[in-house]
Parts: C-alpha cells; sequence; structure tokens
C-alpha cells in the first residue's frame, strides 16, 4: 500500500534503512539507545508531573467521592501519589 497517497510520509528513507539493515549488533544497541532517549526526552519536555489528558485534582475529587473514602484516607492516597506524579521516588519498600 502506498503510503503518500494517505498524506502519510515515512521517516526513515531508503538510503537510512538500509543502512541499519547493515548495523552489527553495536551500531543497533546504540541506534535504538539513541531512539530511546530522543523518544524519552520528548515526552520529559511535555511535563515532569503532567499525564496527557489527566488532571491529578480531577482525580483526587474522583477518589474522594469514592463511598468508603475520607479526609483522612484520602490524603493517604495523595501521599502516596504526589511523588509519582511529581517524578519523585519512592523509599524503595515496594508498598503502594
Amino acid at each position: 500500500m502506498n503510503r503518500n497517497r494517505k498524506g502519510n510520509k515515512y521517516l526513515i528513507t531508503r538510503a537510512r534503512y538500509k543502512s541499519i539493515k547493515a548495523f552489527d549488533h553495536q551500531q543497533m544497541e546504540q541506534f535504538c539507545t539513541d531512539i530511546y532517549k530522543s523518544g524519552y526526552e520528548d515526552g520529559y519536555k511535555k511535563g515532569q508531573d503532567s499525564v496527557p489528558g489527566v488532571d491529578i485534582k480531577a482525580v483526587y475529587e474522583a477518589i474522594a467521592a469514592t463511598k468508603g473514602i475520607g479526609p483522612k484516607k484520602l490524603e493517604e492516597i495523595k501521599a502516596q501519589l504526589e511523588p509519582l506524579f511529581d517524578g519523585g521516588q519512592n523509599d524503595g519498600s515496594g508498598e503502594v
């Protein structure tokens, strides 16, 4: 199927495709690492603490509206979630 008919263009040129096919293990590993880093940096630039289409305050409101979740339990949940959205690390205990 011709992708250009729909307006989609290939991201990799034919010449680049041929060179990728000729990569040895080390070159392929470096190529994949570069792609991963590029994607990671693009995602990082869009916002460390944001998930597209998700507002943490709306999540908290939805949790608070759940039957059985009181103010004390909501604060415990917030304490567990905030490090995840702030890009912080947990204490490594594996507890949720």
